[in-house]
């Protein structure tokens, strides 16, 4: 084979080696502020999750864990593309990303939209089980009835220590809080589909994930 075409064919494989390198490797959403990075797609049970933005919860001036938003892949075409495409469409960059930070209809909508979710935060310092039942306390006393709000608390299995990662996860009216591999699982379905406000409410106790969310799907 002549020298040109050989190495007209050692380029062409190894652009597709390179092709392929990069779509094997693995995605990541990303929290600025601690720089904790989560993939894309992650696994949990039997429920392939996306995840679609990071960022962090501050309690004072301290940061106390990075949290990744998550629904089931399934459904994300249904609950995410149908309603940029509805909502915003001919929107993109830039422009869709402050779009969709400013729609608190669109917030609503993931909290309550008919797909398992996710969310695993990532701890950066330890936090103790009542520091976790005050912000479920204060963000959900609005949308469940108090014996809902302490049924939920009673299932959180301890103190979080710097370093540990919590996955608190839906699988329809089933809601599993899991700290470092101890897991709790509660059937209820109001529960399990109000919870999500905690992060993604007007009053959210993580502002920078929602904004990530925003900027993670306008890309």
């Amino acid at each position: 084979m002549k020298p040109f075409v050989l190495a007209f064919v050692g380029l062409a494989f190894a652009f597709a080696s390179t092709a392929e390198a990069e779509a094997a490797a693995p995605r990541y959403v990303v929290d600025d502020s601690t720089g904790t990075r989560f993939e894309e797609t992650i696994r949990v049970g039997d429920t392939t999750f996306r995840c679609i933005g990071a960022g962090v919860r501050k309690v004072l001036f301290f940061k106390a864990y990075a949290a990744a938003f998550c629904l089931d892949a399934r459904r994300f075409d249904a609950v995410v593309n149908a309603w940029v495409a509805e909502k915003h469409g001919g929107k993109a960059g830039e422009d869709l990303a402050r779009a969709l930070e400013k729609d608190g209809a669109f917030f609503e909508h993931l909290e309550n939209a008919d797909a398992n979710k996710l969310v695993i935060m990532q701890l950066v310092r330890d936090v103790s089980k009542d520091r976790i039942a005050g912000a479920f306390r204060s963000s959900l006393s609005e949308v469940l009835p108090e014996d809902r709000v302490e049924k939920l608390i009673a299932t959180i299995p301890g103190d979080g220590k710097d370093g540990q990662r919590i996955l608190i996860h839906s699988r329809g009216s089933t809601l599993v809080i899991d700290i470092a591999g101890d897991a709790k699982r509660l059937d209820d379905d109001l529960i399990a589909r109000k919870l999500w406000r905690v992060w993604l409410g007007p009053d959210s106790v993580t502002p920078s994930l929602k904004s990530s969310i925003a900027r993670t799907l306008a890309r």
